[in-house]
């Protein structure tokens, strides 16, 4: 969908207007999480202009200028730097396409940031996830009187043994997504091993199928050609992302729950892949194959993912080796000389 077809000019071409427009193309392509990116940037970016009084803007009046004050707007509404980039990447992308198809000139987003800032990765230890393995979800809803009654208790039940298997299943298979465990496909799983293509990288990942995993499995038949019943739309393309979004919702709540059933522990889509990610950088892995299991498409991503796991490894260091020197004060490794006695 080319709005250069369209004989509209520089000077009268609206930005707003024009990405509406992309967004419809991006869902014809069935790229539905790029269409879902521009579309929310482009809110943010409207709700900014209305607040300067405009409704829309033309391609010639968007100057670094102006977006470096976008990007400043953004921060005083609160959004965080990885979101703030998020909104500028999916902007920049529609101003590229445009550059294309005649209608803007320059680059109005060379001031701004839109890389992606080094956030915290938070994983399991390997005691924490036998405990949510052999959690008795039920006796602890009825301990904290949360039970719901009859057919809802069942349910609430079922919801949450499920998400512990789907989390457990993710770490099995090294760390994959939650996208690419709901689309598994049940041609995916031949001779004992599960073989995908990554949907956000498209690596191809083969992953033998442990005596637990199948557990998992034969637990959780499906009568569609999903591998696990997580979708059951399989010809619509539109339908099955917003089922995928429903699911990975869902999903998401049902793992804060049981966070809170081992104690307060933050439970997310992705922790049980930065806990395999975690774990195998412990057991000696290199970065190299741990970057081939997760289905990175460079080594570099996978050295920022395990960033975090670097730093506790010489928080620990450091924490022997100050225990060493003050070990007179067990409770207070980290106290001045003086003060030991």
């Amino acid at each position: 969908m080319n709005i250069s077809n369209n004989q509209q000019s520089i000077r009268d071409c609206k930005y707003l207007a024009y990405a509406e427009v992309e967004v419809l193309h991006l869902k014809d392509l069935g790229r539905f999480s790029a269409a879902r990116n521009h579309a929310c940037a482009s809110r943010r970016f409207a709700l900014y202009l209305s607040e300067l009084g405009k409704k829309d803007i033309s391609f010639k009046k968007i100057t670094p200028h102006l977006m470096a004050d976008f990007e400043s707007w953004l921060k005083t509404q609160g959004v965080c730097r990885n979101t703030s980039s998020c909104y500028l990447r999916s902007l920049s992308a529609v101003w590229n396409k445009a550059v294309l198809d005649g209608l803007a000139v320059g680059n109005p987003f060379t001031g701004t940031y839109r890389g992606v800032a080094r956030t915290c990765k938070r994983a399991m230890p390997p005691d924490r996830i036998c405990r949510l393995r052999n959690l008795d979800i039920e006796a602890v809803l009825t301990d904290n009187g949360q039970i719901p009654v009859g057919k809802k208790l069942r349910q609430h039940i079922d919801r949450l043994q499920f998400s512990r298997d789907l989390f457990l299943f993710s770490f099995c298979v090294r760390g994959i997504t939650f996208i690419d465990m709901a689309f598994l496909q049940k041609s995916d799983l031949r001779g004992g091993v599960i073989r995908y293509v990554r949907r956000k990288t498209g690596q191809r990942i083969e992953v033998f199928v442990e005596p637990f995993v199948s557990d998992i499995l034969n637990r959780h038949t499906t009568d569609t050609s999903y591998l696990l019943p997580i979708l059951t739309e399989q010809r619509d393309p539109q339908k099955m992302y917003r089922q995928y979004q429903n699911a990975l919702r869902l999903y998401n709540k049902s793992l804060k729950e049981l966070g809170g059933m081992l104690g307060g522990l933050h439970l997310s889509s992705y922790v049980s892949r930065h806990s395999w990610a975690t774990m195998a950088r412990q057991h000696d892995l290199s970065v190299s194959v741990i970057s081939q299991a997760l289905g990175h498409d460079s080594i570099r991503t996978t050295e920022i993912y395990l960033m975090s796991l670097e730093g506790n490894v010489i928080d620990r260091a450091n924490h022997a080796l100050l225990e060493s020197v003050f070990k007179e004060r067990k409770r207070h490794p980290y106290s001045s000389p003086r003060q030991i006695k």
